[in-house]
């Protein structure tokens, strides 16, 4: 199937599941595809694939309807079938991001953001995004998912929720990649009851993990012991079960692995720890400290493979800024939570079509750029298809 058609499709998929204001919604989802910078929804009215007036705009934004369960389907249905896998495993990666709204005092269930030590205090909303990784070297990302932060829960239940609604969608071994803000007993307890999905997520040096334990001598009495000897990221650690070093471009990265180690609050998980260096010409070791990963999925897996996978999750940061610069995604300056709700679900849809379109968009590219091969030219970036001329072919 062509570009066009899978892009018609998605369209009109879409367009069916949407109950009301169905027309005005996807006139927003095409303006937001072409409009290369967005100021405010309102603007969006002076686009051409938006056909209404700008007094319509808050109107669609507050009766219209996006319904995520019915979303799930057809994202699932309509992913690039050029999308990569590593080791065989779906990547998607999670992540929250905040919309500080320090004015906006009559918004409802607005909280304190995450903030650095010593920081200014921030106040808004947190949304969770559950993405797949799409293109390796690339920042493409396909959204899946995202829900806002409610102010009785918190990242790691918004999240454990989406790994939920994620593992029915298909029988495909999937990992789910992650900051070290997840690295807790609150989220991963999920990746015991679901069957497609593993984890993958970065640890701070502080975690405490633990060996298994010793098995009980035959007449002992009480209960068995949960935890063996404690495993201290850093200190005094004993010979890893498995190394390797391999090259990632100009980069040498060497990896050590450490079997069958549980979090101290979670003894049930039992995963394998990975440290990963990385390394200057001479041998020595780029940084101060290494980073440190926690892998559920089998033992059986290249360390190379879990290496890379982690490292593919920043595309999800590349994703955030340029749905901030050229999407709006905090201009919506909305004060009902189900409006703006629907105005995330609009970006996530519009970022949708930029990927599904990109292959057809010319890159039209001042000739003065260097000039990109055939490969590099069929996953142009983001912004060079986000407005690019004859890129629109979305309107109506």
């Amino acid at each position: 199937m062509n570009t066009t058609s899978v892009l018609q499709q998605f369209r009109q998929s879409v367009y069916q599941i949407l109950p009301k204001r169905a027309d005005a919604m996807v006139d927003l989802v095409d303006a937001l595809t072409v409009a290369g910078h967005v100021d405010s929804p309102v603007a969006l009215s002076e686009e051409a694939p938006y056909r209404r007036k700008f007094s319509s705009i808050y109107d669609t934004l507050g009766e219209g309807r996006i319904e995520a369960e019915q979303v799930h389907p057809i994202l699932e249905k309509q992913q690039p079938a050029d999308c990569e896998q590593i080791a065989g495993y779906d990547v998607y990666a999670m992540d929250c991001t905040p919309d500080e709204r320090p004015e906006a005092e009559t918004l409802a269930e607005r909280g304190f953001l995450k903030a650095q030590k010593n920081a200014p205090v921030r106040v808004g909303q947190k949304f969770s995004w559950l993405v797949r990784l799409v293109k390796q070297r690339t920042s493409w990302i396909a959204p899946w998912d995202v829900r806002r932060v409610k102010v009785d829960s918190n990242d790691n239940q918004t999240a454990v929720a989406q790994i939920k609604a994620l593992d029915g969608q298909s029988k495909r071994p999937k990992v789910v990649v992650a900051d070290s803000l997840y690295a807790n007993q609150v989220f991963l307890a999920v990746f015991l009851v679901v069957h497609t999905v593993v984890a993958l997520v970065r640890l701070r040096q502080n975690v405490i993990l633990c060996e298994q334990p010793k098995p009980r001598p035959a007449g002992k009495r009480g209960a068995p012991r949960k935890h063996g000897v404690a495993f201290r990221m850093g200190k005094s650690l004993r010979e890893p079960d498995r190394s390797e070093t391999f090259s990632l471009g100009s980069q040498q990265i060497r990896l050590s692995a450490w079997h069958k180690l549980h979090l101290l609050k979670l003894p049930t998980l039992i995963g394998l720890v990975l440290r990963v260096e990385f390394l200057k010409s001479d041998g020595s070791l780029r940084y101060k400290r290494p980073m440190w990963l926690f892998w559920t999925g089998p033992e059986t897996v290249a360390l190379q493979d879990v290496c890379r996978m982690y490292l593919w999750r920043f595309a999800i940061e590349h994703a955030f800024r340029f749905m901030k610069q050229h999407l709006g995604l905090n201009a919506h300056r909305l004060t009902d939570n189900d409006a703006i709700q629907r105005w995330m679900w609009l970006c996530a849809l519009a970022y949708w079509q930029l990927l599904l379109m990109g292959r057809q968009v010319e890159d039209l590219c001042s000739a003065w750029y260097p000039r990109k091969s055939q490969e590099e030219q069929a996953w142009m970036t983001q912004d060079r298809c986000n407005g690019a001329p004859g890129g629109g072919g979305t309107g109506g």
